[in-house]
């Protein structure tokens, strides 16, 4: 019986080293890594000051953003006066696009004024306005805000 024993144990013994032997010849690699391309930084959406006291940039029954210049993919910061545009400009710089009316309600500054705070401004940091356009009803308003800030851009140019 220990011969039957001893048989059984060599066979084992053999067939284990058979098999190490086996599996050392064996070149195991470990799965490739998964290569994560980083994807393109989003681009960080375009800012538009949508300077008006009435009209709601993102009321649904009207397109307001179609007089948007920089398109209506943009987050929009609604003021509603002077000092509101003021302040968030010299708080956040400039945006990238303005959209002015030119009546902001009775006894306050027009969006003339924010437009002329605005020219200051660029002087005073040398650097140029955003884009602009305008909504307003106010067509005489309208026209002096365009003429004031397409006048600056052209003595910019010239210097």
């Amino acid at each position: 019986m220990n011969i039957l024993i001893l048989k059984k144990w060599i066979s084992k013994k053999y067939w284990i080293s058979v098999i190490r032997k086996a599996f050392k010849k064996i070149e195991f690699h470990p799965a490739p890594k998964k290569i994560q391309i980083p994807s393109s930084k989003p681009k960080q959406m375009k800012t538009l000051i949508w300077l008006d006291d009435i009209r709601d940039p993102e009321d649904i029954r009207m397109d307001w953003l179609a007089y948007s210049p920089i398109g209506k993919a943009v987050e929009v910061i609604w003021l509603k006066n002077y000092s509101q545009f003021k302040n968030w400009i010299l708080e956040n710089g400039l945006p990238d696009g303005i959209c002015f009316d030119h009546d902001l309600g009775e006894n306050t500054p027009s969006g003339y004024e924010c437009a002329k705070w605005l020219v200051n401004f660029c002087l005073d940091n040398n650097v140029p306005p955003p884009v602009w356009s305008s909504q307003s009803a106010n067509p005489v308003g309208k026209a002096n805000i365009n003429r004031l800030l397409r006048n600056f851009l052209n003595s910019r140019e010239k210097s």
